[in-house]
């Protein structure tokens, strides 16, 4: 059987890679993760049992890290890799990719085609000498790393179609399958007691509210150039805008915004001022998370079932695990995605996409008034999660699309 290895797991993506390419007997699959890797990246995020208790083809420790190669030519995980057939890597291990012998395929996860191979954008908001000479070299390390790949699985949106331009990659190595993101839906799904398993804290300051719309996202609102390419950019304050129209046009006093008060969020400030300066400061939740840096997966799943309706992002046009997660816990989700590329992809799908402050207000009233709406659009949302991202039927588009990439790169009959 083939032995895979995958390394670069955002939002445990390759995690759930791994099994689906195990449990169908694919391939021999392992993952490799750093010991400083964030919560959110931990197959534990998803599945808790899993803590201090990973199965012997997950691979945890600190020699798993680029950066040992980076800075003393440390090569124990390239010999580590090439042990493999076929090598899946993203994120930073992207720039392993030209010292990697067996096949190479870059699976596209967001900041590792859009910012990290750009020095303007890499690292931007650090000074001094040091941070600049990091700046040239891990972005021209990164650059290098994606034209040597054998493949690359990506989606049309625009942030992606825009850096594989700029770094000028080989059309021919770029996958024409589609690989829908895929989660649990049997693990993700609508928890009847959320209320009670949430933090004593967090539930007290949403109990006034009887209608919660969740904004679990980062907040990336100022629209700054390097932003829109990235893909960062949110549009946040279009939420908060529509927000208060909503509020003021209906004379609504039970209903808030409830968002994650986390540290990977820039924006943060920003945020504040704006809805004080919106006059809804009341009508705001501040959860408090047990981690700086936010919910893990698990945990958010509770917020998704109590709340009425989720909301991602406002800005750049795509959609990500968030509207995955809401849509799959039975939640109507607000997201602005670009139709275009949405009918390339899905023959439909019931994503509430609105931009402007006025839409997103008279959709979210929508909702307010409608409770059988709210109901029913959320059955609609988990049903095309479930046809379109879940792991039952996900599966097979995978199976399929491995094998089509897989007899290109190794040029098989």
């Amino acid at each position: 059987m083939m032995r895979v290895a995958l390394y670069g797991n955002i939002c445990n993506n390759y995690y759930v890679i791994a099994k689906c390419l195990r449990e169908n007997n694919i391939a021999d699959a392992h993952l490799y993760l750093n010991d400083k890797v964030d919560m959110q990246h931990r197959p534990e995020s998803d599945d808790p049992h899993l803590k201090n208790n990973y199965p012997e083809w997950i691979h945890m420790d600190n020699r798993w890290d680029p950066f040992k190669f980076l800075k003393r030519l440390d090569k124990s995980f390239i010999k580590e890799l090439n042990t493999y057939d076929v090598v899946f890597l993203s994120d930073l291990g992207v720039l392993l990719a030209p010292y990697i012998k067996p096949k190479k395929i870059f699976y596209v996860t967001g900041g590792d085609l859009t910012r990290l191979p750009f020095s303007d954008r890499y690292m931007r908001e650090l000074g001094g000498m040091k941070f600049w000479l990091s700046r040239q070299y891990i972005p021209f390390m990164q650059r290098k790393g994606i034209r040597n790949f054998d493949k690359i699985i990506t989606q049309p949106f625009y942030p992606f179609r825009s850096a594989l331009e700029k770094i000028r990659v080989d059309n021919q190595k770029i996958s024409k399958s589609y690989y829908p993101v895929l989660i649990d839906t049997d693990s993700v799904k609508f928890v009847p007691d959320a209320w009670e398993k949430i933090d004593a804290v967090n539930r007290k300051a949403l109990q006034p509210f009887k209608f919660i719309f969740l904004h679990p996202s980062r907040l990336f609102i100022e629209k700054k150039k390097y932003y829109v390419e990235m893909g960062v950019w949110k549009g946040n304050d279009n939420l908060f805008k529509g927000f208060a129209i909503f509020l003021d046009k209906y004379k609504i006093d039970d209903a808030c915004i409830a968002m994650p008060e986390r540290i990977h969020s820039p924006d943060i400030s920003l945020a504040k001022q704006i809805i004080a300066d919106l006059s809804i400061e009341k009508n705001i939740v501040w959860l408090k998370p047990s981690n700086e840096e936010g919910f893990t997966r698990s945990e958010l799943i509770n917020y998704y079932s109590l709340c009425d309706l989720v909301g991602d992002e406002f800005g750049t046009g795509w959609f990500g695990a968030i509207v995955l997660e809401g849509m799959a816990c039975g939640k109507p989700t607000f997201c602005y995605v670009d139709e275009t590329v949405m009918r390339q992809l899905y023959p439909w799908h019931p994503i509430i996409s609105v931009k402007e402050p006025e839409q997103i207000a008279e959709r979210i009233a929508e909702f307010y008034f409608d409770k059988v709406k709210k109901v029913q659009h959320g059955e609609l949302s988990r049903q095309w999660v479930k046809q379109f991202h879940s792991i039952t039927n996900g599966t097979q588009i995978y199976v399929e699309n491995f094998k089509k990439d897989l007899q290109d790169i190794f040029k098989l009959n």
